[in-house]
């Protein structure tokens, strides 16, 4: 530790020693009026090449600071003025250079609108957070965001489980606009399936969250910004529609409305998606019980449907100059229907080999609506106090009906049945805080806060076997779950600034867990009570205009999700099972890292350990009756190491990339169906993208995507990567037309493999869609200049990632 902070005072030091000089000056017009927020450029005279861009200050000055020594001249220039240079000078690099006066001359002619549009980045790196700039993607128009985030640097999307990983870990927490829904995961992914990517601006991926947020998740936090506009007066609306096709039908449709007055604002937005899909399923079993080798291989087609709708309606009303009162309900529909024809082959090396034939029948609903009100003033010492009530319910209803047929090695029919199964897992929860944000002096900002979430919800299980012309219930897979789950949280957080260069942002969390998990008649499951603190803390220093440096650390916790821990089934075949585990554990979490950025290039390390790491879809094998129950399990141990460059690369004037790679390395300690093992797994992400910029407002975007094993407990996803290819039309004011093509050879499936070796061997792929073409159309109409909806703090939106199906 020692050597830690004598290596940092080294660095400040070192780094204050390159100080370099200052170049200083006045803009005014022709009569000497002082001119704002003027467009001031320092260009470099030998090679033309800018230096640096400021804007001028309110009395007209403008500063550039560590200009190294050369020749030089200022280039001013702002709306109805000609632009404006001053005389070349040179300048040493050591000393304060004070310009003459700039003057500005008022041009001739009268200018009518002029719009501006900056490019931004397809990735940035901000303070603790890489940003993906999904508005700038052409090949995602007509996408979902769970595609988006498919393609984002370091997120893996699983969609057999309907969750997300980052950095090959799963602990990931869904936010909207700054903060976090409170729905399941499984609710989340449906929401962001059913939501078009064309009303997103971009996705911020935060792997160390400072204290104000929740501590839970320990992959970190996927922060979804929805667009917006400037700040003015009036009403406007945005109109999507897209049409394509995959294995089946793709279409979807987004429509918002924005209105901003003096003192009451609204907005709505409304989506809806239609997806028809064919979704390929392969999967083997090997084994030994005891008396002979056994392989099970299935096969099916899964053909499915997905009609999602999504809203969103609020307000906000200034009450007085300083105080805001506001209103937001939000929601969604989304139901997923199924019929899977399935054939498994089961080869005995001693008993005859046996097939079966399955049809499995299976609905999907989740519906919810979310209500919150927001209470904000601002006092006249700049000090912010807010509140949030906020009522969030919930409904999943599952059910699932299964019809077998049963032959013998010369493919005569033995015996049939038939079984349903019902599932039901209505969610309540309530949410409350207060939050308080004030400065000290003129460097250091404080906030504090408290959280009360209380959740309660009940899952029943009923499984039906069918015998004659009568339905009789199965006490072994029938059961019924309530869990009711406190957490109060305090935190307090101060960010200092020591100088302009130097940031230090420290805080800690407290949290307290009451967990009870019992049958609806009173016996107990899970019962738990446990407090923690949970402390953050980052550094970041800008060494110059070009080079920034930041180190973080945090501790957080990934709790199970209310349905890992609720009991449940699914037949995935006749000797497969997915189950649910009440005594999952939560996962503890220590990351430490550091994030650099030189000009557009962007590079971090990351390592992190975890204990009691929750794994998804680990196999407990059933000798007597050679049936596989797949469910989340506790890892004892898992160390990661992370790192990523991503850069851009302009090949021409009409050419540019966009270049991220991402390395991970995994190690895991753990004992599971007896086996103590210890395994480790090298991996790498690449993204590649390409936009060509051609006349008359054509662009081109080409896309690759890679991404090599990761480990998942007992067994590996294996590799997997796509193209894509979009082509967009600007027709300015009529709109924007794009077409795409995602998946052009159809390489994106999902793939797994347990470790040479295991006594339970098993195996699989899952296709979920073909290439998939799109044609998307975007319609802008109103006042496109008014101001988005207030980007305010959702009290309820810490939890929403915390029940899963």
């Amino acid at each position: 530790m020692k050597a830690l902070i004598n290596s940092v005072l080294l660095f400040f030091l070192v780094s204050q020693g390159f100080t370099q000089g200052i170049i200083q000056g006045k803009v005014h017009d022709a009569k000497a009026k002082e001119m704002s927020f003027a467009n001031v450029l320092l260009w470099n005279k030998p090679d033309s090449a800018m230096v640096k861009g400021v804007v001028s200050d309110e009395s007209g000055n403008f500063i550039f600071k560590e200009i190294p020594k050369g020749e030089y001249y200022v280039e001013v220039h702002i709306l109805g003025y000609a632009k404006t240079h001053s005389p070349v000078f040179s300048f040493l690099g050591t000393e304060k250079n004070n310009l003459a006066t700039i003057i500005l001359v008022q041009e001739d002619q009268n200018l009518e609108e002029v719009t501006v549009v900056a490019t931004r980045p397809f990735f940035e790196l901000e303070q603790g957070k890489m940003v993906v700039n999904v508005a700038n993607s052409i090949s995602a128009a007509g996408l979902s965001v769970i595609d988006v985030l498919d393609r984002s640097p370091g997120v893996m999307v699983n969609r057999q489980s309907n969750s997300l990983s980052v950095l090959g870990k799963n602990g990931v927490v869904i936010l909207m606009n700054g903060h976090r829904f409170r729905m399941p995961m499984e609710a989340a992914y449906q929401m962001l399936a059913g939501l078009n990517s064309s009303d997103v601006e971009k996705i911020e991926i935060i792997t160390v969250p400072p204290a104000n947020y929740d501590a839970d998740g320990d992959a970190g936090f996927i922060n979804i910004v929805m667009k917006k506009d400037n700040d003015m007066i009036g009403t406007n609306g945005i109109l999507t529609i897209g049409q394509g096709y995959g294995s089946g039908y793709n279409g979807n449709m987004s429509f918002s409305l924005n209105h901003q007055g003096p003192k009451f604002s609204w907005f709505g937005i409304l989506s809806a998606t239609y997806v028809d899909q064919v979704q390929e399923w392969e999967a083997f079993r090997g084994n030994n019980n005891g008396f002979e080798d056994i392989g099970i291989e299935t096969t099916t087609d899964r053909f499915g449907t997905r009609k999602a709708i999504n809203y969103q309606a609020g307000f906000d009303y200034k009450l007085t100059t300083n105080t805001i009162l506001s209103g937001l309900v939000s929601g969604y529909n989304n139901r997923w229907d199924m019929t899977a024809p399935n054939v498994t082959k089961s080869s005995y090396s001693i008993s005859p080999d046996t097939l079966v034939r399955m049809t499995t029948i299976e609905e999907n609903y989740w519906s919810h609506i979310m209500g919150n009100i927001n209470l904000q003033h601002t006092f006249q010492n700049g000090q912010v106090i807010s509140t949030n009530i906020d009522y969030l319910t919930y409904k999943n209803s599952n059910p699932s009906w299964y019809t077998i047929m049963n032959y013998n090695e010369s493919n005569d029919l033995i015996s049939s049945e038939e079984f349903r199964i019902t599932k039901d897992t209505p969610i309540d929860l309530w949410v409350t805080d207060l939050n308080h944000s004030m400065k000290i002096g003129k460097s250091i900002a404080v906030e504090s806060g408290l959280r009360a979430t209380f959740s309660k919800f009940t899952n029943t299980v009923v499984f039906e076997e069918k015998l004659g012309s009568d339905w009789l219930i199965d006490p072994k897979f029938t059961n019924d779950g309530l869990l009711n789950e406190d957490i109060l949280a305090a935190f307090s957080s101060a960010k200092i600034n020591f100088d302009e260069k130097t940031t230090l942002n420290a805080g800690v969390r407290y949290e307290n867990t009451q967990t009870n998990l019992t049958t609806v008649s009173g016996e107990k499951i899970v019962d738990r009570h446990y407090g923690d603190f949970f402390p953050t803390t980052f550094l970041s220093r800008k060494i110059n205009a070009d080079n920034l440096i930041q180190v973080s650390y945090g501790r957080r916790i990934t709790r199970p999700t209310f349905n890992e821990m609720a009991p449940f089934v699914f037949f995935s075949d006749p000797f497969s099972f997915f189950a649910g585990n009440e005594n999952i554990l939560p996962t503890y979490t220590n990351t430490f890292k550091t994030d650099y950025s030189y000009k557009s290039m962007l590079f971090f390390v990351q390592y992190s350990t975890d204990k009691n790491v929750i794994a998804s879809f680990q196999p407990t094998l059933d000798e007597e009756t050679n049936t596989v129950f797949l469910r989340t399990e506790n890892l004892d141990q898992r160390q990661t190491v992370a790192m990523m460059v991503a850069f851009p690369l302009k090949i021409t004037s009409w050419w540019e990339t966009q270049n991220n790679f991402t390395a991970n390395y995994q190690r895991v300690n753990s004992e599971l169906n007896g086996e103590i093992y210890e395994v480790d797994q090298k991996g790498i992400q690449v993204v590649l993208t390409n936009t060509f910029t051609l006349p008359k407002k054509y662009t081109i975007e080409l896309m690759g995507n890679y991404n090599s094993p990761t480990i998942n407990g007992y067994f590996n996803w294996l590799s997997r990567g796509f193209v894509n290819l979009g082509v967009q039309k600007d027709f300015e004011k009529a709109g924007v037309l794009r077409v795409s093509c995602n998946d052009i050879f159809e390489t994106s499936q999902l793939r797994w493999r347990s470790f040479e070796g295991a006594e339970l061997e098993f195996s699989g792929r899952l296709q979920f869609e073909k290439r998939v073409f799109m044609a998307t159309y975007t319609y802008k109409f109103g006042n496109s200049k008014i101001q988005g909806t207030r980007n305010r703090k959702v009290g309820s939106q810490e939890e929403q990632r915390r029940v899963t199906n």
